[in-house]
């Protein structure tokens, strides 16, 4: 029994090494009518778009070809910008592995489920995300 016990903690870490908590914002326009609350689905697909802290990451090309999956649907309240969510990085990312100190930002790119695809809305079309944990 002590031998197994370091074995399926290292298959519990390694499992763990994969997953990520994202933080998936929408814009709010606190000048219009009040938000609705939002539900981001589970296996919407975030891309990155370059560090979150270079105001041109839009046109210098330092992207990662990095693609997280949401776990699970979270809804973003109501008058709220943000919500957190347990994402994975998809196995058709080069990038295994990410955290909060490389400071990625992220966008909305879509739905992983290709065969039962649904129309998306202008506000999922407009998520950002960066990695919280």
């Amino acid at each position: 029994m002590r031998a197994l016990c370091p074995a399926l903690a290292l298959a519990a870490w390694a499992g763990a090494a994969q997953a990520v908590t994202l933080a998936v914002c929408r814009t709010l326009d606190v000048g219009g009518a009040p938000s609705a609350p939002l539900t981001v689905p589970a296996g919407s697909l975030f891309r990155d778009a370059g560090r979150a802290d270079d105001p041109l990451a839009a046109f210098t090309a330092d992207h990662w070809s990095l693609r997280l999956e949401t776990v699970a649907p979270a809804q973003i309240p109501a008058l709220q910008t943000c919500v957190a969510v347990q994402a994975r990085i998809t196995s058709d990312s080069a990038v295994k592995a990410v955290g909060r100190a490389d400071n990625r930002s992220l966008v909305y790119a879509g739905s992983s489920d290709l065969l039962t695809t649904t129309p998306t809305s202008e506000p999922l079309l407009s998520l950002t995300a960066i990695v919280i944990d």
